[in-house]
């Protein structure tokens, strides 16, 4: 198996046939170069092939079907449609970025002809790099027809043409959107990338990459696809970006769904004294694989809401003994990390729940209670004796330094006492023990744990959830939630994300996904 091949493609509507049969020969990168004419081999020079009459917008039809029939594999294959040649470039090279270690044939040539194009016209061939004719090993493709008729309308080509999205973890959406701008400049392509401020509307806003990374994986594939153009990749803080004053912009690419942007950029630009720009508006690709909770386009929310349950970095487990598997869950407040441990338990770890332990250090006789009596004073006590919570939590989430004192009590005292837990747990039995934590992070309890499991769910919603159950005010709720870490820092520090935003099914299938992949390990 090899990490980079190239389809040397005649019939577009061979791709999803072809692809099961290629992802067993491919494992990472997959180039696709298409030509129309099935006799390539037997032309007499790679640039003056047929396809170089007709220009780049011709094919734009053609490349969103090979995405749009590949975006099945998208998880386990990486493929980019090279664009070059087919912009009536004068390039007599297939040019790629990675090394090209297999070639694949959709149809079958004479050995040498197939050496001879290898050699020749291929820019970047590792050393042992092989060639492979499909139609030899497998005969019922050579009987699929081709629907490849290029269509002639909207071939008009600019010099400067932009674009904008957020273009998180890049899809096959995102693919067909990049080619349909690519395919229709000359010149300089400017990509607008949403930057934090203008996520925070979006699903799961806090799995969104950071914004840098967005862009150099942009940068990657438009230079992979076509590396003619300049490229300008920029991070935006509106909608306008750089179209609200760029007076050489000609043409903008837009979506079914953002064209109403396109028009606002319009108009701003008429206010700016500038000339409006052409739009392009770019069809959805339909999400064959979605559910009733996901949207029916290809989107980065799909994608995102398919993250929930997975393992997002490596597990802890350098110098740490492997039993028992100690698995911290946290989030914030009403986020739903009870009934996710709940879940857990069901499943067969052993459960320990730090706000219990916390509950009993509170216990008249405990050496906590005799710190928080002398820090704090009597008038935190009920008749009987006990520490009245609710008034001592009034004080504490209303006083910040009130609170790093009380903290400084109890979360050495509840660390301790939970490990003692988890070793009761271990001579039980239990080979995964949950240790339900809200002050995970903030406690630095980090690298105490194999894993760490985050609960998220949007702020609004936590403030719902939070009024209702504790019966608080909203401003009272919102107190309580922002002396916690936000969901960008229980993302940053978690191995894994679960959200109960959905119905107990969703739930149940995230925690089931994130538990198995742990039993697999062990």
């Amino acid at each position: 198996m090899v990490n980079t091949g190239l389809l040397i493609l005649t019939n577009p509507a061979k791709v999803a046939k072809l692809l099961p049969i290629i992802k067993k020969h491919v494992l990472k990168t997959l180039y696709i170069q298409y030509f129309p004419d099935k006799n390539i081999l037997y032309s007499t020079s790679y640039s003056q092939l047929p396809f170089n009459k007709l220009n780049g917008p011709c094919y734009s039809h053609i490349v969103a079907n090979i995405y749009a029939s590949a975006s099945s594999y998208s998880n386990c294959l990486d493929v980019r449609v090279l664009l070059l040649s087919l912009k009536n470039s004068s390039g007599s090279t297939i040019r790629t970025k990675r090394p090209v270690e297999l070639v694949i044939f959709d149809e079958t040539y004479n050995t040498n002809d197939v050496n001879t194009l290898m050699q020749d016209y291929l820019d970047n061939m590792s050393i042992d790099c092989e060639f492979l004719m499909l139609n030899q090993k497998n005969q019922e493709l050579s009987c699929v027809k081709s629907s490849t008729n290029v269509q002639s309308s909207d071939g008009k080509v600019y010099k400067n043409v932009v674009l904008g999205g957020t273009f998180d973890r890049l899809h096959t959406g995102h693919k067909i959107f990049l080619s349909e701008a690519i395919l229709r400049c000359s010149h300089e392509l400017t990509v607008g990338v949403t930057d934090s401020n203008m996520i925070q509307r979006k699903i799961l806003w806090e799995l969104i990459e950071p914004c840098s990374k967005r862009i150099a994986l942009l940068q990657d594939f438009a230079e992979d696809v076509d590396p003619s153009l300049k490229y300008y990749i920029v991070p935006i803080t509106d909608i306008y970006g750089p179209t609200k004053d760029d007076p050489s912009f000609e043409l903008i690419v837009v979506s079914e769904e953002t064209k109403k942007g396109g028009d606002l950029i319009n108009h701003r630009r008429t206010e700016n004294n500038l000339r409006k720009l052409d739009i392009h508006v770019v069809k959805l690709a339909e999400d064959p694989d979605h559910n009733e909770h996901e949207e029916v386009k290809i989107s980065s929310s799909n994608n995102r809401m398919r993250l929930l349950g997975t393992r997002l970095k490596q597990p802890n487990r350098t110098e740490k003994p492997i039993q028992p598997y100690i698995i911290g869950l946290t989030g914030g407040i009403a986020s739903g990390k009870s009934s996710i441990a709940d879940k857990l338990q069901k499943l067969g770890a052993g459960l320990i729940n730090c706000d219990f332990i916390a509950h009993a250090l509170y216990a008249p006789g405990m050496n906590c209670y005799h710190k928080i009596i002398d820090t704090f004073g009597n008038k935190y006590l009920n008749q009987d004796g006990q520490v009245n919570r609710n008034a001592l939590g009034s004080l504490v989430f209303n006083d910040k330094s009130e609170l790093e004192k009380l903290n400084k009590i109890l979360w050495p005292a509840v660390l301790e006492e939970a490990k003692n837990q988890v070793n009761e747990l271990n001579k039980k039995g239990f080979k995964v023990v949950v240790v339900e934590a809200a002050v995970l992070i903030q406690a630095g309890w980090q690298q105490v744990f194999h894993e760490i499991w985050t609960c998220i769910i949007p702020y609004d919603e936590a403030v719902k959830r939070l009024m209702n159950r504790n019966n608080l005010t909203k401003e009272e709720a919102e107190k309580r939630i922002l002396v916690q870490p936000g969901n960008i820092e229980q993302v940053k520090n978690a191995h894994v994300v679960i959200s109960t935003l959905w119905s107990y099914e969703v739930t149940q299938q995230q925690v089931e996904r994130a538990w198995n992949e742990v039993i697999r390990d062990l």
